[in-house]
């Protein structure tokens, strides 16, 4: 039952983390037109995976993977709110995009270890492995609707109220984690 509620709020999350992609990258193509930033929004996102996922895993070993998932879900967050105003009072910048950028891939590669580990305290030795393979499913079923998501959140709401919505789209993984 568990990582029935599970499941559904990781694909969530990760459809949340998608469609801040399309909203930000978007946006950020609109405002700057620079292939350069374009770039590094790829390379920002990636980067902490290759450089910190051992550095993370270890602290998914050493603390409760609960909260750790809940602080990269926080920085998500966070994130998403900061681009809806940052585009909404139009004051962005590159520098302020770089950031953001960095911040939401190190949050990415924060969450990823922990939500591995957490798999094993939900459903316990005896179904691991379909567990593992159905998160992988719920986590791709996230980056296939993430994009349309996305698209339909920014031409219904406008891309700052659709990003502010987003964070709200985080909250069900981050709530039932307490």
């Amino acid at each position: 039952r568990d990582f029935r509620f599970f499941f559904l709020t990781t694909m969530l999350a990760m459809m949340a983390d998608n469609i801040e992609h399309v909203i930000s990258y978007w946006l950020l193509f609109q405002k700057f037109h620079s292939p350069v930033l374009a770039g590094f929004a790829d390379i920002s996102h990636w980067t902490p995976f290759l450089l910190f996922s051992v550095f993370f895993g270890g602290i998914a070993d050493r603390y409760d993977c609960r909260k750790v998932i809940q602080v990269a879900q926080v920085m998500y967050m966070g994130v998403s709110a900061a681009w809806a105003v940052l585009f909404y009072t139009d004051t962005i910048q590159v520098w302020h995009a770089s950031i953001l950028l960095i911040i939401h891939g190190v949050a990415g590669v924060l969450w990823t270890p922990a939500e591995q580990l957490f798999i094993h305290d939900i459903v316990g030795s005896e179904r691991i492995q379909s567990a593992v393979r159905l998160n992988a499913t719920s986590r791709q079923l996230g980056i296939l609707f993430g994009p349309a998501v996305g698209a339909g959140l920014m031409l219904l709401l406008g891309p700052s109220l659709g990003l502010l919505a987003n964070t709200l789209i985080y909250l069900p993984l981050t709530l039932w984690l307490l």
